[in-house]
């Protein structure tokens, strides 16, 4: 896992996603917003990396959850059952 990784939409010219931007970028074992998110930058921390499962944190607009959002498989993320838009097979973002 890339601990100092850029993370992008893997929606490549999906309608209002800036794609050839970063939209997050995670620090350490933190996954923080960009300027070239929707939301914009934060100086707190959206997600959380353990192992290879991601977390909302608390500074997440939706809070804290109990369960993963996201997946690392390689140098993607894939949503899990737990996600609001359910389990996906193809990956929604990039690192690098």
């Amino acid at each position: 896992m890339l601990t100092n990784a850029k993370i992008y939409t893997s929606h490549y010219g999906a309608h209002g996603a800036d794609t050839l931007h970063p939209q997050y970028e995670v620090r350490g074992s933190h996954i923080y917003s960009t300027i070239y998110n929707p939301a914009g930058r934060k100086p707190l921390p959206d997600y959380e990396i353990r192992g290879t499962k991601v977390y909302t944190t608390m500074h997440h607009p939706d809070g804290r959850q109990a369960h993963p959002w996201f997946e690392i498989r390689g140098n993607e993320l894939h949503t899990t059952m737990h996600h609001p838009n359910g389990r996906s097979d193809m990956a929604v973002f990039h690192m690098r």
